[in-house]
């Protein structure tokens, strides 16, 4: 979508279905990638990342990798490559990690996309929204990880994991945490508490947070029945999710749709600094 000497901005689009390790690949330049539909496993670094729309992964220089999709449907990133220094200024390093994001920054993302998209986007206009969007990232990379997971036993970690991949294949489903558990071979109180300990956040919240993720995209699609994304990402009716949705984003459905449909990227800014 763009390519200039200061950024490049990808918009990768995988249609694999549920697979194995992929074939090992490296990296030549650094470069984040941003999900904005579906979930993948990276085998890297001697380890498992499940990589989701509530996620952003660093590829660092040289990292050899592999990846594995856990579920049907493929999935969608945007990927921003920028040179060591300009990366290393933003994030504080270049090395290859993964990291949470807010919701507000999983929006920009499915916004710059969808305005990069336009053959006629100016290219100044194109550099300013990518490195906006890397400066509201560095936040993220900047507190604490969605990696903090020392206190955790490797047993403990995979199964955190494991749950990630369930909950993002399925975020519609209507998940408990006794079923979770039973899937899981572990007692819910057990894997609320770890999973909690992995992630800062509690498994309804991580849990609401993919919810909203595929409704955003639904909406940057143009999805005109608002009760659609509601019923089928397994709110209790449209009213539970417009109001999840505005106390999350601090705008109304209709109001991202808006926004996404007609790309206004001068919104990019109010996006990023809005307070929820």
């Amino acid at each position: 979508m763009v390519a200039s000497p200061l950024v490049e901005v990808y918009d990768v689009v995988c249609r694999a279905p549920r697979s194995g390790s992929s074939a090992l690949e490296l990296t030549t330049v650094p470069q984040i990638a941003l999900p904005r539909r579906g979930v993948f496993i990276v085998q890297t670094r001697g380890e498992s990342v499940v990589v989701d729309t509530n996620t952003a992964l660093v590829f660092g220089l040289d990292e050899e990798y592999r990846a594995t999709h856990p579920a049907d449907g493929g999935d969608e990133c945007t990927v921003l490559v920028l040179p060591p220094d300009v990366l290393e200024e933003a994030l504080g390093s270049i090395a290859g990690r993964r990291v949470g994001v807010r919701p507000l920054d999983h929006l920009a993302v499915c916004l710059v996309t969808r305005a990069l998209r336009e053959p006629s986007a100016d290219r100044l206009d194109a550099e300013d929204a990518a490195l906006l969007l890397l400066s509201s990232l560095s936040r993220a990379f900047a507190e604490r990880t969605t990696d903090d997971r020392s206190r955790l036993g490797h047993a403990q970690r995979l199964r955190v994991e494991r749950a990630r991949v369930l909950l993002a294949s399925s975020p519609g489903a209507r998940w408990d945490l006794g079923t979770l558990g039973r899937a899981l071979r572990c007692s819910p109180f057990h894997l609320a508490r770890q999973f909690r300990a992995a992630t800062g956040e509690t498994i309804s919240r991580y849990l609401l947070r993919l919810r909203l993720g595929a409704a955003v995209e639904r909406l940057a699609e143009g999805e005109r029945d608002l009760a659609a994304p509601a019923t089928d990402m397994g709110f209790a009716h449209h009213s539970h999710f417009s109001a999840r949705f505005r106390g999350t984003f601090g705008i109304t459905p209709t109001q991202a749709r808006d926004m996404l449909t007609k790309r206004k990227l001068d919104e990019l800014r109010a996006v990023i600094t809005r307070v929820p």
